[in-house]
């Protein structure tokens, strides 16, 4: 018997398995483990991005040239807090899309909600969430939480620490320092303002955190989410109050292995992001709220899968825009506080999710 040949056809047999796989499964990697990392901006908006990136933010610029991103993208409410009917407040002072970009729902009805950090931990995937705020506090699903008023440096050091110690493969990670910046709309679009060198500093963090991610050898199978929680006022004030429509245009871009370079998608949401990472980790189909005291209707995510995102896919995503949907109901004029967006959200969510 001809060893050789044998090796050879192994060979060929094994190129044709996963050239089928590529092809029939998008962002497929022959990495058996892959790697996500969400990097969130607080408050970043794609017109600063694009000035940061042509004044230095080399990592932020070469993510976005050789990865996708999106156009149009909205955000869940960025009213500061998500306060129910009965005066409630499940997710104690996290903003609606902190919450809505892990769980992959437009509403939060409650705190026992499935998330992408509770499914990778039913496969066997440990994860990390690390935010420079206490505000964060109440995501304690990962199996490490890291939410201070810190620095930071501090916090990247804190999801790193576990990424190079305890296998940690889903890391989520929301630097605030930013916002200490904010002098205005002007000058966030000035490279020499506070604001921009603030950014620059933020893309040295993300450099930081790419340089560990090669040293460990899992680079070319990671996939890396640079987006923000909410956009910003259009005052001097470090805010973002829901009826400023500034609040709700946020900035998202997306790399990795199978996934489109040098391109743009017209539109995504922040739920989407949730949806993203549970096809990108192989999980388990999200739950979206699991409490027994919720209405049916509202069970599963209401996020969009961008399919295309990926190499190979033509077709347009048919997305029922619910946040624009909302906006637009409204005349671009969305009031401030986060009952009207939960309103509206809950009927978009029964006639055109639910349908």
């Amino acid at each position: 018997m001809n060893i050789t040949l044998i090796v050879s056809s192994a060979r060929r047999l094994y190129q044709l398995t996963l050239l089928l796989l590529a092809i029939a499964v998008p962002g497929f990697s022959q990495s058996e483990k892959p790697t996500v990392l969400l990097f969130i901006i607080d408050g970043l908006q794609s017109d600063a991005a694009r000035v940061a990136m042509a004044n230095g933010a080399i990592n932020m610029k070469f993510l976005f040239e050789n990865g996708v991103s999106v156009q149009e993208a909205y955000c869940s409410s960025p009213s500061a807090i998500a306060f129910l009917p009965d005066k409630s407040r499940p997710w104690g002072t996290a903003s609606p899309p902190n919450v809505a970009m892990h769980t992959g729902t437009h509403v939060f009805e409650s705190k026992e909600m499935d998330d992408v950090f509770r499914a990778g931990q039913r496969v066997g995937i440990k994860s990390v969430f690390s935010g420079s705020a206490e505000n964060y506090k109440v995501l304690t699903s990962p199996n490490y939480t890291y939410a201070v008023n810190h620095q930071d440096s501090l916090v990247v050091d804190f999801a790193l620490d576990h990424f190079s110690k305890d296998g940690v493969r889903l890391l989520s990670i929301h630097v605030q320092e930013l916002r200490s910046h904010w002098t205005g709309p002007e000058d966030k679009l000035n490279p020499g303002s506070g604001y921009q060198n603030a950014l620059r500093t933020v893309d040295r963090h993300l450099g930081r955190i790419i340089e560990m991610l090669k040293r460990h050898r899992v680079w070319d199978s990671t996939y890396v989410i640079v987006s923000s929680d909410h956009g910003m006022g259009m005052t001097g004030r470090s805010d973002h109050p829901a009826s400023s429509l500034s609040s709700w245009t946020i900035y998202m871009n997306i790399y990795g292995p199978g996934i489109k370079r040098g391109k743009v998608i017209p539109y995504a949401e922040t739920p989407d992001i949730a949806l993203l990472i549970a096809r990108l980790l192989s999980l388990p189909p999200l739950k979206g709220h699991t409490d027994p005291g919720v209405s049916v209707e509202l069970r599963g995510t209401t996020g969009t899968f961008l399919s295309n995102l990926f190499e190979g896919d033509t077709s347009e995503v048919d997305h029922p825009k619910l946040i624009r949907r909302y906006l637009e109901s409204k005349e671009w004029k969305p009031a401030d506080d986060y009952a009207e967006y939960r309103a509206a959200m809950l009927s978009l969510v029964k006639r055109l999710v639910r349908k």
